[in-house]
């Protein structure tokens, strides 16, 4: 008697996973986007009289009755709906707070309904490029120690960090135990690429030796060793911030930059410049 108990109780408990399984179903979108819902629901068309799509627990969107065609409701979807005969849901220009559960659900001659698919979306906002920032930590012409950090203003978000390729090889395979290369010591290129669901941007970083950073997009500057100065590329309005920097001697670090100043390192720890090359 038990063990018939517990395998009745067994076979309920895969029914109800299997359930929460099937109805676990998950759609993502971007801003600006087209989003179908499809719901398993073939030749059905002569079975029921009507399908009903909700969003949220109780903001009817849509209706469709065969035989009489589709009406969509009044609310904030309504221009940008389309209700397919085979009960295929199309929105349109994604916003993102759209992100809800979608659900829909059969009705048939005599009124009876039935709950049959539901599906949770959610809309993501494009990744704007990022921000690189270099924090060059001590000043030690024989090892350069730096921080590298990546950021968008924007949730949801991961990242990742791609070294450089140091060693690009230059022909075909060897036969006789050599392998020719090609590569620029003294360069290095490291990139951030940020990512969501829908969408993904990178920024890069760049090394010259022995530890001078440049970027693409905004990059901060920080050196938490050095107190001596580092040539900035022409950037307006450097000089109205710091009037006193004097313009550049002849025989001064960097002088081969355009239109450079001169500023103490310590006041660079929070400042974002562009870079020349973005």
């Amino acid at each position: 008697m038990a063990i018939g108990l517990a395998a009745e109780l067994l076979f309920i408990f895969f029914i109800l996973q299997a359930r929460v399984q099937a109805d676990n179903l998950q759609a993502v979108g971007v801003v600006g986007g087209v989003v179908y819902f499809r719901p398993p629901l073939p030749n059905l068309t002569t079975a029921y009289h009507q399908s009903h799509w909700y969003c949220g627990s109780s903001l009817k969107i849509a209706i469709h009755e065969y035989g009489k065609g589709v009406r969509y409701l009044d609310g904030p979807f309504k221009d940008r709906l389309e209700l397919f005969p085979n009960n295929t849901l199309k929105i349109s220009s994604l916003q993102k707070n759209d992100s809800n559960n979608f659900w829909m659900y059969l009705q048939d001659v005599a009124g009876k309904e039935y709950d049959d698919y539901s599906v949770y979306l959610k809309v993501y906002d494009v990744v704007p490029k990022p921000t690189v920032n270099a924090t060059v930590h001590g000043n030690n012409p024989e090892h350069c120690n730096v921080t590298l950090e990546c950021w968008v203003q924007m949730e949801d978000v991961t990242y990742e960090w791609m070294p450089p390729s140091r060693l690009m090889p230059v022909g075909s395979n060897s036969t006789n135990g050599t392998l020719p290369l090609s590569f620029n010591p003294s360069l290095e290129t490291y990139t951030c690429r940020a990512s969501n669901p829908v969408s993904s941007s990178s920024a890069r970083l760049i090394r010259r030796h022995p530890c001078s950073w440049t970027g693409t997009g905004c990059t901060r500057w920080q050196n938490l060793g050095e107190m001596g100065g580092r040539w900035l590329p022409g950037v307006p309005g450097v000089r109205s911030l710091f009037p006193w920097a004097r313009a550049p001697r002849e025989g001064d670090r960097g002088a081969a930059c355009s239109s450079p100043v001169v500023v103490p390192l310590g006041l660079l720890s929070h400042l974002c410049f562009p870079s020349a090359s973005s």
